[in-house]
């Protein structure tokens, strides 16, 4: 009987072509090199770097409380590279703290989620890393009990952005399981000699489009972790702000804030007692004695100030905050939140072409200049004879909260508004109108509190509210943008903000209720 080989697990990366061996390593004189005779007869492949056995530090919280010593006690951290050829590429394979060697801008982009995907049964992903794409983005990490399709994993390939996948590969003698994002961890029996054969194999696999068949929508959306790419793509962005071409830049809270305590917004490089319901990208600049630059959007902040005694309760950098999108080589580029984004372009056209055919609604009045939300809720409902529900929260009796709509006509529209330069991320206005919505369908408490709030809003003269589970056809969901933006996309709306809003409509419709839109003009 022939034993099988132990099974290894290997963590390889693959240096970009246009890179050399010189540039694999962040610091090559901290290296101990070696020769592996079995990989390269003529130069050392082996790299490592030992820290010597010392105490570890949680010794000291318990030292002098501990009766008797604590000398035998060690701890050792050791990093090693193994570099090997194969078809003309170099690959690095790490062990122990390894990665922490390597010039990680000298080494391919998902190199490890391409082979993955190019060599996985479809139906036998075991994990799942992805990244809600959104103005706030979300990050999470899914593991199923057994190797199942990508559909089971409940994500939305229009909006979650794959980082990382773990699968079993369709040819078992490639290896035992697969995982990979940036660098790829393969669990195989070959042994150290046939890495180069295994590379070979490994090129051929990152080099294939299978993948195209199930996986797709990958190449829509992907991040830019290029720094010479993002270094071009600040310039375009530095280069927007000093030429005063805001059309497609605005400022947005990156985070998630407390409304109720809410009280304005306050740029760091204004005076303590000026404040603003929004922060303007023109207030912003105008704020500045001198030209823009990448080192000032990331010293200067955003300040979100508390109601009750006036502190910053949230601050935030320039750079995070703001919201701009340019095209560059063929490629729709996107910052949010600080990080940037690669969009293909007919998939930008596919997703606003779905929002454009979203029916518009019609009856609401113009915005005027420089109003905020509350202000022209109040307007618009006197005009429309709405009932305004601006911030009339149904509490659960718990710290959740939910808005009904900003404004409930008398023939069932439910119309949730937002300000396109507003703080609150717009993802907030379309997950305003699915939870509301799906609340009124599926709970009989909310329906019963809202019908509550909407009567004494209205002064007991307001529109029927069901207490019963409504036919979601009766009722209409709107989505109104306030805008003075000249941009030419739906509603005006940023790219992400079109990905978020499509989402919803999605769900909205598949639940059964008639979806519009409308873009309130500022004027």
């Amino acid at each position: 009987m022939v034993r099988k080989r132990p099974v290894q697990k290997l963590t390889v990366s693959l240096l970009k072509d246009d890179c050399s061996r010189d540039d694999a390593f962040r610091d090559w004189d901290e290296l101990e090199p070696f020769m592996v005779p079995a990989l390269d007869p003529q130069q050392e492949c082996l790299f490592i770097k030992a820290r010597q056995p010392h105490p570890p530090r949680w010794t000291r919280y318990l030292a002098g409380h501990v009766q008797g010593p604590l000398e035998g006690l060690f701890a050792a951290s050791a990093a090693a590279v193994l570099l090997f050829e194969a078809e003309g590429r170099l690959f690095a394979v790490t062990f122990g703290q390894g990665r922490h060697l390597l010039e990680q801008e000298a080494f391919e982009k998902d190199f490890g989620l391409k082979v993955v995907l190019n060599s996985v049964a479809p139906d036998q992903l075991k994990s799942v890393d992805a990244k809600t794409i959104d103005e706030t983005p979300v990050h999470t990490r899914r593991d199923l009990s057994k190797d199942s399709s990508f559909s089971a994993f409940g994500l939305d390939p229009s909006r979650d952005l794959l980082r990382a996948v773990t699968g079993r590969p369709r040819d078992t003698e490639l290896a035992h399981r697969l995982a990979g994002s940036d660098a790829l961890t393969i669990h195989t029996r070959e042994e150290l000699t046939k890495l180069p054969e295994l590379g070979a194999r490994l090129l051929v696999a990152y080099g294939a489009d299978d993948y195209k068949e199930h996986f797709e929508f990958i190449d829509f959306l992907r991040p830019v972790r290029d720094k010479l790419q993002v270094e071009r793509l600040q310039v375009l962005l530095v280069d927007a702000l000093r030429g005063r071409d805001w059309t497609d830049v605005h400022l947005a809270a990156p985070e998630t804030i407390d409304w109720q305590e809410f009280d304005g917004f306050r740029f760091s490089t204004q005076a303590s007692d000026d404040s603003a319901n929004d922060p303007s990208i023109r207030t912003y600049i105008a704020t500045r004695d001198e030209d823009v630059a990448l080192d000032v959007l990331k010293h200067d902040r955003l300040a979100a100030l508390r109601a009750s005694d006036g502190e910053v309760m949230a601050s935030w950098p320039i750079y995070r905050c703001i919201v701009f999108q340019t095209e560059l080589d063929g490629f729709l580029y996107v910052l949010s939140d600080g990080d940037w984004f690669r969009v293909d372009l007919d998939y930008r056209t596919r997703l606003e072409a779905e929002v454009r055919a979203l029916p518009l609604f019609h009856g609401m009045p113009d915005a005027a200049p420089g109003s905020n939300e509350d202000a022209y809720n109040l307007e618009a409902a006197r005009a429309m004879g709405a009932v305004c529900l601006d911030k009339r929260f149904v509490y659960d009796g718990g710290p959740d909260k939910m808005e009904i709509c900003d404004l409930l006509t008398r023939d069932g529209a439910l119309i949730h508004v937002k300000h396109r330069g507003s703080s609150a991320t717009l993802s907030h206005l379309f997950s305003q109108g699915v939870n509301s919505a799906e609340r009124l369908l599926t709970d009989e408490d909310f329906r019963k509190k809202a019908a509550t709030v909407i009567q004494r809003e209205s002064n007991g003269n307001g529109p029927s509210w069901p207490l019963h589970r409504p036919r979601p056809e009766d009722y209409e969901i709107v989505f109104a943008v306030i805008t003075r933006s000249t941009r030419r996309t739906p509603l005006t709306l940023p790219f992400f903000s079109v990905v978020s809003l499509r989402a919803a409509a999605k769900t909205l419709q598949g639940f059964g209720f008639k979806v519009s839109t409308v873009a309130v003009r500022e004027c």
